[in-house]
């Protein structure tokens, strides 16, 4: 439970706030699934990271869905950009929390070193809107 907590708020602080030296959530955008991982990655802290290598990737999206992926939701799809909306939508990937759950899950099996399989999450996906 600690764990969560400490990992929660680091996350809802590197929401908010951002780190400065690093690159700044609210101002820049990414266009691509590639471009998310690469600023996820660049911006959470080393002992972030170690903790989420700790989790499954179930855990890991329940404990980031309402954290780092409202934050995703909010600054970079809700938030005026269009490019990324657009990739997504060309994907035939239609809602906001489909497409912060593709970014999270993606960015975990990047993590760990996984397979990212984009083309299997949206098939499973269109298989769930059937």
């Amino acid at each position: 439970m600690k764990h969560l907590i400490t990992f929660c708020m680091c996350i809802i602080s590197f929401v908010a706030f951002g780190q400065k030296e690093k690159t700044d959530m609210k101002k820049e955008k990414p266009k691509n699934l590639t471009e998310c991982i690469q600023m996820l990655d660049k911006n959470l802290k080393k002992e972030d990271k170690e903790y989420i290598k700790t989790l499954t990737e179930e855990e890991f999206f329940m404990e980031s869905h309402f954290t780092i992926g409202m934050g995703i939701r909010n600054e970079w799809i809700r938030g005026g950009n269009p490019e990324l909306v657009k990739f997504f939508l060309e994907k035939g990937v239609k809602h906001p929390d489909d497409m912060s759950a593709m970014i999270l899950t993606s960015y975990y099996r990047q993590l760990l070193g996984k397979e990212i399989d984009f083309e299997g999450q949206i098939s499973a996906h269109k298989k769930q809107l059937k």
